[in-house]
């Protein structure tokens, strides 16, 4: 009898307990953070509820359903790691539920999501735009920080890690970057209680854009009188084009004179104003790429500098009939070694006279030559050069006229008996300097009766093979000279038989 009431008593004990017993209290989660270590998300709470002996991790689909996740025992066990989350790709949402030995859980404590960090960037962008979720619920926030850091791909320096301080009510931010570059960014919550949440890792590579190493001018050459042509080589394939500058002055002021487009190889570009007689010009050249950037180079160790360059100029002393005598300038724009040559050239045709010296004076005679004169400069490299090339300028040219001496007989006559003087033509004294040769005999009256574009060939005094009689006949003569002169000339002809 004894035993039944102490076991009534136990039961009567046991219900009162039961029924005053309470759900414990929802964990304060303080914060989730991507561990950059294993990719996962980590979640850390704080209990406030002493009879608690484990809790439910829950995570929230797509769909917005709260799935348990996992079972944590253990009242001081308040931090958890995930095993299946995705947070470098999406949001990740979290919830804790606290329950006792009696089974009572808790509400559901308050949702906390990752921070998800992702970007928007194309090619040409000069510009980093990055964009996250903001941070909800964690206790005492003040804001974001942004890590960055860089290695320069080209160099392989790595950059000291940089902080930007962000506002906590900001949700984008507008970073500017560097080509060639690897940039590794994340988010941090700044809290006064040391809460930290990390975002997922940015790793961002810039070398959409092949960065030019070098700029070189390989040729700075004249091709007029009022005309030089500027030539750049450079080993990007994303390059649109050269920039060119240019001065009248070594050290000089430079000015934009224009784009050097590419041809075969090459950047080039004609610079039509300037008086390679009297002046030495300096051009310098900064390539540019697809998206509109320009380099100042070069860094190319194999190369010198030689992004800056200028004409070689050939200065008149005496120009005569005689001789033409000139002044060798210096031409140091290569990158190996070089030389100068003086050359000649006599109605296009070209010939080496002798190897030339910087500030050296050469005379040279002229006086067996007619038509266009002209005295040059080349420079050539010795050898092909680093870039197994061997390139070669020239000078302007210091030229003159020396017209053809022309004797037009006054008469003939034609099946004479003293057999002389039977056939009538222009003696021209210096016929390579002729491109072209026209001539035509009339009648008094106008008839056309020879006509020829030899200056070899002769009129005999006949007209349809019959002989012309005495009298005047008119000639007109028109000659075309290599140095671009022209001659026209009328006159008559005495014909005595």
């Amino acid at each position: 009898m004894r035993i039944l009431k102490t076991f009534i008593l136990a039961l009567l004990i046991l219900r009162s307990f039961v029924a005053f017993s309470q759900d414990p209290d929802a964990p304060l989660i303080t914060y989730v953070s991507v561990n950059h270590s294993t990719q996962q998300v980590d979640i850390n709470w704080v209990n406030t509820t002493t009879d608690v002996v484990g809790y439910v991790i829950y995570f929230q689909d797509i769909s917005g359903l709260w799935i348990p996740l996992d079972t944590i025992m253990g009242i001081n066990n308040t931090n958890y790691s995930t095993q299946n989350a995705n947070p470098q790709q999406k949001i990740e949402t979290f919830s804790v539920v606290a329950f006792d030995a009696l089974g009572n859980s808790s509400v559901r404590s308050d949702s906390h999501s990752t921070v998800f960090l992702h970007y928007d960037y194309e090619n040409c962008d000069t510009i980093l735009q990055l964009n996250w979720n903001s941070y909800l619920n964690m206790y005492g926030m003040d804001g974001y920080q942004l890590k960055i850091t860089r290695e320069d791909l080209l160099s392989g320096i790595p950059f000291p890690e940089q902080t930007i301080a962000i506002s906590q009510t900001d949700s984008s931010y507008d970073f500017p970057i560097e080509y060639s570059s690897k940039y590794i960014l994340w988010l941090e919550t700044i809290s006064p209680v040391n809460y930290i949440s990390k975002s997922n890792i940015l790793e961002i590579v810039t070398t959409d854009i092949d960065v030019p190493m070098y700029s070189y001018i390989n040729r700075v050459s004249v091709v007029g009188e009022n005309s030089i042509e500027v030539s750049v080589l450079s080993n990007s394939e994303d390059l649109s084009h050269v920039n060119i500058y240019k001065s009248n002055l070594e050290n000089g002021f430079q000015f934009f004179l224009g784009k050097a487009n590419l041809t075969n190889d090459e950047f080039t570009t004609i610079d039509p104003l300037v008086l390679p007689e009297r002046n030495v010009y300096y051009y310098k050249s900064k390539p540019v790429d697809i998206c509109g950037k320009e380099y100042k180079l070069p860094q190319f160790s194999g190369i010198t500098d030689t992004s800056v360059a200028y004409n070689l100029k050939l200065t008149p002393l005496s120009v005569t009939k005689e001789s033409i005598s000139v002044e060798c300038g210096k031409y140091d724009n290569f990158i190996s070694s070089s030389h100068i040559e003086l050359w000649k050239e006599v109605n296009g045709e070209k010939s080496y006279l002798q190897d030339a010296y910087p500030d050296m004076q050469y005379d040279v005679p002229i006086r067996s030559d007619v038509g266009k004169v002209c005295v040059y400069l080349l420079s050539t490299e010795n050898l092909n050069n680093s870039l197994n090339r061997k390139d070669s300028v020239l000078s302007n040219k210091v030229c003159i006229s020396k017209s053809p001496l022309l004797f037009i007989p006054k008469a003939f006559t034609p099946q004479n008996q003293d057999l002389k003087n039977n056939e009538w033509k222009v003696v021209v004294y210096g016929e390579n300097a002729i491109q072209n040769y026209s001539l035509k005999i009339y009648t008094r009256f106008g008839e056309a009766i020879f006509e020829t574009n030899s200056i070899h060939e002769a009129w005999d005094g006949t007209i349809n093979n019959s002989l012309a009689p005495d009298g005047v006949y008119i000639y007109s003569i028109q000659i075309d000279y290599a140095q671009g002169e022209q001659l026209h000339e009328g006159g008559s002809i005495m014909l005595f038989r």
